[in-house]
């Protein structure tokens, strides 16, 4: 019997053995496939046809970022080949007017096809840098058509570069002004019995309202109005321009609006013709008859054009560079965290070691620092400025290229470098640091639990189901006035301002480019390229001064972390169309804008509760 047993478990393992064998090869074979598959262009019937002149097609089905997201081509394939609607692409601002550049010169491109159907906007920054580009090309006598079903509001300002804005007849522009909006959770942690300490220095640092107030104070909704209306006006002036109209007439006092509608008898796409928003309207067979008209048909019957998505394939890699003479950039997008970066915040962990591949390149000439945050952990921040000082004390210098928002920590890593350019319409400042902690002692004895113990010190008995120690709480409010002052000496020293002017401007206030500059706080109104200039004058008067030749051909490499792991960036995917999908589902009115919150606070991890955020910069509707 013993014998028969021992035959038998030898049989069923290595059945197992089998099967787990067998499992462990179609698992490998699977992750093969789907590699494959994320390494292939998403597949389409225009990309089998022969391109030799035509538009180039512009169909942005997704967002403008700085950074291009890992995940577009495998987002698009799944939203072509299975009709899934799948996470909008993260686009970046820059791959798209580098196509637009080469297109302007390109003799295969005879024009320009705006197709923002699926295109979900961008800060404006990035909306004014891709329009400038769009001029650029208008002047070598390319024709630009900017075609919709409907215009949203940050479509319509991309849509108004175009020569012709077409739209079709059953359509709207949808331009009804901006907002700022954000949650509170005072009464909520009053419900629950959470006790919020809060750590703040300075009369107008909101960072922490939503957790003490349940609205926005007087003072933090005087700043917020401010930067709103100058950035409200920019935008109109900004579609003035372009179509030539008056920049009051874009959006009327409400009276005259309603009076102008009844005008059009309620008719969206006559009322936008009425009002010089459009060229024409027309419906999509009319405007897919003008296209051929206009580039020619190919042998599907379609105009001929080229996606954005297969032309930018065609450009040079950025991102590996071979020359004597570079120009680094380096990117600092989202939340500034500790550790690791991700799709949506950059870790100084990350970020240092980029810097440090910059200082250690010996033909890196200059880096330009591209900034676009709203700050984070102060810990985290001071490492990255930190790293940036020690690239200047190396003798290449550092200009930091405001993108949308470079505020608080986005700030303080900027504070120090030798220039800073900024767009009119970039959220600066916040110069101001905030300390939080959230304890739950109330809510614990609600819930009938209770902890106790011993300890050496007051201070080493710290936990969220306790009240923070009074001496804790005496500790963290000096760090964070010892915070505020080393910002402002920073700041003083950075940019040559006496700290007393700079904590006039300084207390958490938010401004525009436009009037950080007149306060001092940026050196020049500008986009990238003219950090690029700026660059480049400087490289060459360090030159100069050394007894050198002045550099004529300099190359730009952006420095990227290229050790993402597969899997990493598998399940971060996951995880972000998860949250998308859950907030769809739920369909609750809150629902993005508590997510936001939640992934706000999931990302403050400062390990002394200590942070540069500028959370009266959001994101503007």
């Amino acid at each position: 019997m013993l014998v028969f047993l021992k035959n038998v478990y030898r049989i069923f393992r290595c059945i197992r053995e089998f099967v787990m064998s067998l499992f462990f090869i179609l698992f490998v074979l699977f992750i093969f496939a789907l590699w494959g598959l994320l390494s292939e262009e998403p597949s389409s019937a225009k990309q089998s046809i022969p391109f030799e002149k035509g538009a180039l097609r512009l169909n942005l089905d997704g967002y403008l970022a700085d950074n291009h997201d890992n995940f577009g081509d495998f987002r698009r394939f799944i939203k072509s080949e299975l009709g899934n609607s799948s996470e909008p692409v993260k686009i970046s601002t820059f791959d798209v007017v580098s196509a637009i550049r080469k297109a302007t010169y390109d003799d295969s491109i005879t024009g320009l096809v705006l197709d923002l159907n699926s295109f979900e906007g961008g800060d404006q920054p990035s909306l004014e840098f891709v329009g400038r580009a769009i001029k650029d090309f208008k002047q070598e006598n390319k024709p630009v058509i900017a075609i919709g079903d409907y215009y949203s509001q940050k479509q319509y300002f991309l849509a108004s570069y175009a020569d012709k804005i077409l739209l079709n007849k059953a359509g709207f522009v949808d331009l009804h002004g901006m907002s700022y909006e954000t949650v509170f959770f005072k009464t909520l942690l009053d419900k629950i019995e959470a006790v919020p300490h809060i750590f703040r220095v300075g009369t107008y640092k909101s960072a922490v309202e939503p957790f003490i107030r349940d609205d926005m104070s007087p003072e933090a909704k005087e700043n917020a109005t401010q930067w709103l209306s100058a950035s409200w006006q920019n935008f109109k002036n900004g579609i003035a321009t372009n179509r030539q109209i008056d920049p009051e007439s874009i959006v009327p006092e409400p009276s005259k609006y309603i009076a102008q509608f009844k005008e059009a008898n309620g008719n969206d796409a006559q009322f936008a013709l009425s009002r010089h928003l459009i060229t024409q309207l027309a419906t999509n067979s009319e405007i897919h008859q003008m296209l051929i008209d206009q580039f020619g048909r190919d042998i599907t019957g379609d105009y001929n054009y080229i996606d954005f998505f297969d032309y930018v394939n065609n450009l040079p890699d950025r991102f590996n560079i071979n020359g004597l003479n570079k120009i680094a950039v380096v990117n600092v997008e989202g939340e500034i965290t500790l550790g690791e970066s991700n799709e949506n915040s950059s870790g100084s962990d990350t970020i240092v070691k980029l810097l440090r591949e910059v200082k250690n390149d010996e033909n890196v000439k200059g880096l330009i620092l591209r900034v676009n945050s709203p700050g984070g952990s102060a810990i985290a921040s001071e490492l990255i400025r930190q790293e940036v000082e020690s690239i200047q004390k190396s003798g290449k210098p550092v200009i930091t290229s405001m993108g949308g928002m470079a505020a608080s920590g986005g700030y303080w890593i900027s504070a120090t470098s030798d220039k800073i350019i900024a767009s009119p319409t970039t959220l600066t400042g916040s110069i101001g640091i905030f300390g939080l902690a959230v304890t739950f002692e109330n809510t614990a004895k609600k819930l009938g639990v209770s902890q106790d113990g011993v300890s050496t010190s007051p201070l080493a008995s710290q936990s969220m189901l306790k009240a923070l120690p009074k001496e804790q709480i005496e500790l963290m409010q000096i760090s964070i006035e010892n915070g505020y002052d080393r910002f402002l000496d920073l700041v003083s020293r950075g940019r040559h301002i006496s700290k007393a002017n700079v904590d006039k401007v300084a207390q958490g206030q938010v401004w525009l480019g436009k009037d950080a500059l007149e306060k001092g706080l940026v050196d020049k109104l500008g986009d990238f390229d003219d950090a690029y200039t700026e660059m480049t004058n400087l490289i060459n008067q360090k030159q100069v001064a050394e007894g050198k030749n002045e550099i004529e051909g300099f190359v730009t490499q952006w420095f990227v972390d290229t050790d993402n792991s597969f899997f990493g960036q598998v399940m971060r995917d996951f995880k972000m169309n998860m949250r998308t999908s859950l907030a769809k589902f739920l369909n609750l009115p809150l629902a993005t804008q508590v997510q936001r919150q939640t992934d706000l606070l999931s990302k403050f991890n400062d390990p002394k509760q200590s942070y540069l955020y500028c959370l009266n910069c959001g994101i503007i509707n």
